[in-house]
């Protein structure tokens, strides 16, 4: 009985010590794994695309580029990560936009710059989020959205009625009628309507501008054919092509008529053949000889004159008798000797007085004039054909270049020669020269003139002014030219434009004040400035007068506003906005300008009679750089408001470094806070080791001097910069492998894009979580892993005293302070002790019954 008891006392002692130890390890396991599956079952992702707009909306087929606008919303609880945004037009994968991450419940618009080749009516734009499906979502069946983009077509003139005799008589009157057409899909400008018969131009009318499938009026032509024989008729719309059409090969339609005799045959003289000399002698007798044919319908029963004009004048006629139809006269032959040397018209007419009823009146003299040239021998012929100004009117007091144009007009080449040059009668000492010049050639030679006043100055040229060419004409040398020579000319500049005060607030009135300079040598008469202003859904533009300013004057001017929201605001001004001063320079008449209007107090007083920071704000401060002067080969500044929630970007308009601009979406307030961009000669001290790849550029790039730079600051930061084209080409570099690297404990390279490039350089713009040091290379990837130096322990001490506060590192992490919980390490302990006390208690009782 004791024993029994003994047992049952040390059975329930075991199972006491056994159970409490194994319940809290099993219901920390538990609690732990129901915990990571309620954290992970209620963080959600699901990307759609909400909207897909277009700028300009409906573009025309010869739009350039067309912006694809595109809303993603994250329908999700949790934020997405970064993905991207792929374009298709009518099914063909176009290009594709980067995605930043997103927010639970936030949108985000995205644009993208679509060239596309000359359209014409509707296309299918498709947009897909999350192409690659690299973003887990709870639906991945919404992420694509289609939207038509109608292209403005094209007008389209055709001769939609053409209506004319399909059979007629000589000298039966018939009409032509014509309507036109406009059989495209948009309005067409004014135009000309023509009509010819057997290829000559009878008439033309105007046509107005006609609606997409409008017909013009009924445009009719009265004809009466002259002659038997088939006759071809043509209406032509817009000849000239000055309409841009869809089809520019329907604008015409052709017919024939056949003409037959009428009852009355009728003679038709005409000048069959003309035979003279084609180069001559004074004092040498010539040869003209014509011949007369008729090829009417009928003999010319009236005897009639044929005439010969030698340079304007009758010089011989004879009579022509009756021929029967289609019968040639005998030749006529007239003798001729030149008199001198020169050029000289050659015509021969028959029945000039009329005096034969004929078919057709107007083929009575040869048609084509002919020009005869006589000379004793073959010589050249130089002349100053004109002196011109190719660059405007010349200023007082400033070298331009005059072209003077010689030809040799003569029968023979001209050797090269020398040309003298007089300024108002004086002679130049310096001479032209003037190069070989084949028969019929030309040449253009500088002068350079430097007037010394303004007004009227008289320019001569003499050519072979030496005597050395031997011409057929030795007075026809020279050109006298009056030319008009302005006066000393202004630059008007906006040297300045200043804010008072420079942080307002909504509401309050605000006084600008502009500063005008004239840089120029001349006088600048009283003129307008314009000035623009662009808020938060509001406008405001106007001008003020700017007196009269002598050279090197300045002269200032105010207006004022006051803002109705906060924001950005952009002021433009632009001086002699009428163009009514003419400038050395008018390129540099405007200047912008942004500020920022707030509610916020963005003061850096922190005690005495400032007032308190609002809560939540710190302040960005002016900027000092830590890196020696030595290293910094050039910098450039730019100072604005960082204002929580509000985008903010700092542009550098001088243009001395290799970074265009930097913006973010600030997530604290900043007063007044200054960016400094500075281009090293070598790498930064901050940084221990060269970035991998060859190296463009190493630079700087510090946001204020209180963390306004910090990631824990800011998301969505952004760096524009260039590269120099000349170093792409001699360094054999390929532009896709151009990127950003950002020192952050070892260098890493961020997601960098081409987005432009001009003459000189090709722009990029790549994505940052922070503002320290830089390196523009062209990146090669590397897989070992760097540690913390000595250099990365000076950046990130420079970071945390423009902190004001420790930072973990550079992207901004701060290690929290308290214990940590680890319920699975207790439950470990806990079974660890229990467990042994379980195979002592199955030991015992496996003794026992052995016993």
């Amino acid at each position: 009985m004791r024993t029994g008891f003994l047992n049952a006392l040390i059975c329930i002692l075991l199972i006491g010590l056994i159970i409490p130890g194994m319940i809290p390890g099993i219901a920390f396991a538990v609690e732990d794994i129901d915990k990571g599956s309620e954290e992970n079952g209620n963080s959600t992702v699901d990307l759609v695309i909400e909207s897909i707009s277009f700028d300009p909306e409906n573009p025309g087929p010869e739009q350039k580029k067309v912006d694809i606008i595109t809303s993603v919303k994250n329908q999700g609880n949790g934020t997405s990560e970064s993905t991207n945004l792929a374009y298709f037009i009518n099914g063909y994968r176009t290009g594709e936009s980067r995605v930043p991450e997103i927010e639970a419940g936030q949108r985000e618009q995205i644009s993208f710059s679509w060239e596309p080749e000359s359209e014409e009516g509707t296309v299918e734009v498709t947009v897909k989020i999350d192409e690659r499906e690299l973003v887990p979502e709870t639906n991945e069946d919404n992420n694509e959205r289609a939207q038509s983009l109608t292209f403005a077509g094209l007008p389209d003139l055709i001769i939609d009625t053409f209506r004319y005799p399909k059979e007629a008589k000589t000298g039966e009157l018939k009409n032509i009628e014509i309507i036109v057409k406009n059989q495209g899909t948009s309005e067409s400008e004014g135009t000309k309507l023509k009509l010819q018969i057997d290829g000559v131009e009878v008439n033309e009318w105007d046509v107005s501008s006609l609606a997409a499938g409008e017909n013009s009026e009924l445009i009719s032509e009265p004809w009466t054919p002259a002659s038997d024989g088939p006759v071809e008729i043509k209406a032509v719309v817009d000849s000239e092509m000055s309409v841009s059409e869809s089809n520019e090969s329907n604008n015409q339609k052709t017919g024939t008529v056949t003409v037959t005799g009428s009852e009355e045959l009728l003679p038709d003289l005409t000048i069959e053949s003309f035979k003279y000399p084609e180069n001559s002698e004074p004092g040498k007798h010539e040869n003209i000889e014509i011949r007369v044919k008729n090829q009417g319908t009928s003999a010319s029963e009236v005897a009639t004159k044929l005439e010969l004009y030698i340079g304007g004048v009758k010089v011989n006629e004879w009579d022509i008798p009756s021929l029967p139809a289609g019968e040639s006269s005998e030749p006529f032959s007239g003798e001729w000797i030149p008199a001198s040397e020169g050029s000289v018209e050659i015509k021969a007419v028959v029945d000039g007085g009329n005096l034969v009823n004929e078919s057709h009146e107007n083929n009575n003299q040869k048609a084509d004039t002919v020009t005869v040239t006589v000379s004793e021998e073959l010589l050249p012929d130089l002349v100053v054909e004109d002196i011109l100004s190719e660059q405007g009117d010349p200023q007082a007091g400033k070298l331009s270049n005059l072209t003077v144009k010689i030809k040799n007009q003569g029968a023979a080449p001209a050797a090269e020669a020398a040309a003298k040059w007089y300024i108002n009668g004086e002679a130049v000492n310096e001479n032209l020269q003037v190069p070989a010049l084949s028969e019929g050639a030309n040449a253009e030679v500088l002068l350079p003139l430097t007037p010394e006043k303004a007004g009227k100055t008289e320019v001569k040229v003499l050519v072979d002014s030496g005597a050395s060419v031997t011409e057929s004409n030795e007075s026809n040398n020279q050109l006298t030219k009056v030319i008009d020579v302005k006066g000393l000319l202004p630059d008007l500049r906006i040297e300045s434009l200043f804010l008072n005060p420079e942080t307002p607030k909504p509401g309050e009135n605000i006084t600008f004040t502009v500063t005008v300079k004239n840089d120029g040598a001349g006088d600048a008469s009283s003129n307008e400035l314009e000035y623009n202003i662009n808020g938060i859904n509001e406008t405001y533009s106007g001008r003020i007068l700017i007196p009269a300013l002598s050279p090197g004057n300045t002269t200032s001017g105010t207006f004022s506003w006051a803002p109705g929201n906060e924001g950005q605001i952009e002021i433009k001004a632009t001086i002699d906005a009428g163009g009514v001063v003419s400038e050395n320079n008018e390129s540099n008449n405007e200047l912008t300008k942004t500020l920022t209007v707030s509610k916020e107090t963005i003061s850096g007083g922190s005690g005495g009679g400032g007032r308190p920071r609002s809560s939540g704000s710190s302040g960005g401060g002016g900027t000092a750089s830590k890196e020696p002067a030595s290293n910094v080969d050039v910098k450039e500044l730019s100072t604005r408001h960082v204002i929580n929630s509000y985008h903010v970007k700092f542009d550098f308009i001088e243009n001395v470094t290799c970074v265009t601009y930097i913006e973010f979406d600030p997530k604290k307030t900043f007063r007044r806070t200054t960016t400094i961009v500075e281009v090293l000669k070598n790498k930064s001290v901050f940084v221990p080791e060269l970035p991998l790849g060859r190296i463009y550029k190493h630079m700087n790039i510090w946001v204020g001097d209180e963390g306004a730079g910090l990631p824990g600051s800011f998301k969505n930061g952004v760096i524009e910069f260039r590269v120099g084209k000349a170093w792409i080409k001699e360094n054999n570099v390929n532009q896709s492998l151009i990127a950003l690297q950002w020192y952050d404990k070892s260098w890493r390279s961020l997601y960098t894009e081409k987005v432009r490039e001009d003459r000189n350089y090709v722009y990029f713009k790549a994505e940052t979580p922070g503002f320290s040091c830089f390196a523009i290379t062209e990146y090669i990837v590397d897989e070992k892993s760097s540690q913390e130096t000595e250099g990365e322990g000076k950046l990130q001490e420079t970071l945390k005293n423009w902190n004001g506060r420790k930072a973990g590192n550079l992207n901004g992490s701060v290690e929290e302070s308290g214990l940590i919980k680890n319920p699975m390490g207790k439950a470990k302990i806990l079974m660890a002790i229990s467990l042994p006390l379980f195979m002592i208690f199955v030991e015992y009782f496996i003794l026992k019954k052995k016993i």
